[in-house]
């Protein structure tokens, strides 16, 4: 696949990914008039940007399902089918279709021509929404005087059409004003009109007769009581209003409205530029060689000067601001926000709720957070299988819950947070949570175990990661079949994250994805360990303090303290009662004791010695770096040494607990 297929399927996904969201908030606002109207219209203009590229990319199925689904999206422009949840769902199909689609023409593959879908859209397109008769509606179209019809811009045109379909009354409002204050009389007008219904358009002309006048005519809908919006405009020296209505039909121009009035679109704009990760990467390691070699020369010019320069030290410390900033956004460059893949595992989980059925609200918090692109693809797919997951094996039946005593629709809860080095990601549900008695007697079925005796919550949450493993005697379309949990697990290990779960019984379940950084720029401190070289982010250290070491242990005992080398696993300091170390103060997170019983604790970490304090670029160590506790990437310093950057927390929790 060449460099210009490559962006063509990057942007057919991005519309995708926008008609999904536009979808979304259709369904979560059910909004009416002008916003239902924009949303519709948006995600019609998207469509017919994807079926325009796909065609012209040879790709037909692709194609085919944008023009059937944007045959729905007219027929609900123009009124005649209702946007219910029926529609929505056959509109999430298609989009579905076309995403699957897309990633198989990505990947060499011919999509399946979707037939089923096909004639689930075209059943849907032939519905007749009761609001106002189609015929009525064309009757009212072919009405509007042609030369205001002419005069209306495409946005305009489409506004109108979806004002008819909905049934608002249509005016055309005529008013006239002295030349010297007709802009300031004129905007007062409009903001009176703006209160009871929609503008659509002005059309202003000069009377030839009366020079001293400008004439208007307002194209506008109304939404409010006639008499009351006369009244609201009484204080202006001329106002008519004329209805459009579906009698009277002047023939001059009908046709032609009415037949631009059945396919209105508008291009797409975009000012993106696209770029291949390895490059943007290899941009980033340049930019921070480029600091290293600059900061470097800049320290070693002004320590061969007799006396400290000013001038110099403002020049050193803008040039490095400079870098860092630019750094900084190179690095965001790589970042996408986390919304659309909540968003579609929102969706996944919505689709299994339906097919089961059960009733479950899907929240979502931390859309705005931004990670690597590479990392959000990498989760997406575990991330829908957790959410399917709960839906299928923790939210219980309507009878069930209001049997416990609980709501009748259930909580599946999709949130993201981030946490100094690792942003964690988890999906939380109030259902039945894992009952060790269940999976006691589910792997006495499967033969994984013989024993009389029961397994308690921390062998059964170790248990269901098993491969192979399930509760369910027989599977089901969403799960049943064993290779679940820990496909999601290995496809977590091998972005370098790690997979939690705790759960309750009766109360409901959290599944924990902690993800580390791939590319960052950080405030470290460096220290010496051993003769080692470590990074340790500043955010994560309360203080730091010289100590002394009189016989073998420090002066200062107001918190535990416990030494570096000895979380490191390294030989202990040879014996030196003139010793003064550095103890560093951190407090971290007790982090074994479950996702539920989290506790803080401050300690005091020894270490050798503690240097100047650096910007460094912490990159991720791969797939194995989410079973390296307490590492969280690597990092080269200014002098070229290369360092681990330390998880600080993490490594304590990981030592002590």
């Amino acid at each position: 696949m060449d460099q210009t297929q490559r962006e063509f399927l990057a942007d057919v996904e991005d519309l995708v990914e926008q008609i999904f969201a536009d979808l979304d908030e259709l369904r979560a606002t059910k909004s009416e008039g002008p916003a239902r109207r924009e949303l519709v219209d948006r995600v019609f203009r998207h469509v017919h940007s994807v079926k325009g590229s796909a065609a012209s990319s040879g790709l037909e199925v692709v194609s085919h399902i944008a023009h059937e689904f944007e045959n729905l999206l007219a027929e609900i422009r123009a009124g005649r089918v209702l946007v219910d949840d029926e529609v929505l769902d056959t509109c999430e199909s298609a989009v579905e279709a076309l995403s699957e689609s897309v990633t198989l023409a990505a990947s060499g593959i011919v999509a399946p021509s979707h037939r089923a879908l096909f004639d689930r859209l075209q059943a849907a397109a032939v519905q007749i929404a009761p609001a106002r008769d189609a015929a009525d509606s064309d009757a009212i179209l072919k009405n509007i005087p042609f030369e205001i019809w002419e005069s209306l811009s495409e946005s305009e045109k489409n506004k109108l059409v979806s004002i008819v379909a909905e049934g608002s009354p249509l005016f055309v409002v005529g008013t006239s004003f002295d030349i010297e204050n007709f802009d300031a009389e004129f905007f007062r007008l409009r903001e009176k009109l703006a209160g009871f219904g929609e503008v659509i358009s002005t059309s202003p002309a000069v009377d030839a007769e009366r020079p001293d006048k400008i004439n208007f005519r307002i194209l506008y809908a109304l939404n409010s009581d006639l008499q009351k919006l006369q009244t609201a405009v009484g204080d202006f020296a001329q106002v008519v209003f004329k209805e459009i209505g579906s009698t009277d039909i002047d023939p001059a121009g009908s046709e032609e409205i009415l037949s631009a009035s059945r396919a209105l679109s508008s291009p797409k704009l975009s000012n993106f530029v696209r770029t291949d990760l390895d490059r943007l990467d290899r941009l980033i390691s340049s930019t921070h060689a480029l600091l290293r070699a600059t900061s470097t020369t800049l320290a070693l010019a002004m320590s061969q000067l007799p006396v400290q320069n000013e001038e110099l030290h403002k020049m050193n410390k803008h040039i490095r601001s400079s870098f860092i900033g630019l750094e900084d956004e190179l690095i965001n460059l790589r970042l996408v926000s986390l919304g659309p893949t909540l968003q579609r595992a929102a969706r996944a989980g919505r689709t299994a709720a339906r097919s089961d059925p059960k009733e479950i609200n899907f929240e979502i918090t931390g859309a705005e957070i931004r990670l690597d692109r590479l990392l959000i693809e990498a989760i997406s797919d575990p991330l829908i299988h957790l959410v399917r997951n709960a839906v299928d094996h923790g939210i219980e039946s309507v009878d069930e819950r209001t049997q416990a005593g609980k709501p009748p629709r259930g909580t599946v809860r999709i949130e993201v947070v981030s946490e100094g080095s690792q942003s964690r990601l988890r999906v939380v549900d109030d259902g039945r949570g894992v009952d060790p008695h269940c999976i006691t007697e589910a792997a006495r079925r499967l033969g994984l175990f013989k024993s009389d005796a029961q397994l308690d919550m921390e062998q059964s949450l170790r248990l269901i990661f098993r491969p192979g493993f399930t509760t369910l005697a027989v599977a089901s379309d969403i799960s049943g079949r064993g290779v679940g949990l820990d496909v999601v697990e290995t496809a977590v290990e091998q972005v370098g994250g790690e997979l939690r779960v705790s759960s309750k019984p009766g109360q409901g379940t959290t599944f924990e994805i902690r993800l580390p950084v791939t590319f960052g720029l950080v405030a470290a401190n460096v220290i010496v360990s051993a003769g080692k070289h470590y990074c340790i982010p500043a955010s994560q250290t309360l203080g730091i303090d010289a100590i002394d070491i009189i016989d073998g242990a420090s002066g200062a005992n107001r918190i535990p303290q416990v030494s570096m080398r000895d979380l490191l696993g390294q030989p202990e300091a040879p014996d030196d009662s003139t010793s003064r170390l550095q103890l560093i103060t951190c407090q971290f997170t007790d982090e074994r004791a479950g996702l539920d019983s989290q506790k803080s604790r401050s300690v005091g970490v020894v270490v050798d010695e503690v240097e100047a304090p650096q910007e460094v670029l912490v990159r991720n160590l791969g797939r194995h770096a989410g079973r390296w506790y307490g590492i969280a990437g690597a990092t080269e310093l200014r002098d070229g040494t290369v360092a681990l950057v330390l998880d600080l927390p993490r490594l304590l929790s990981a030592a002590l607990c």
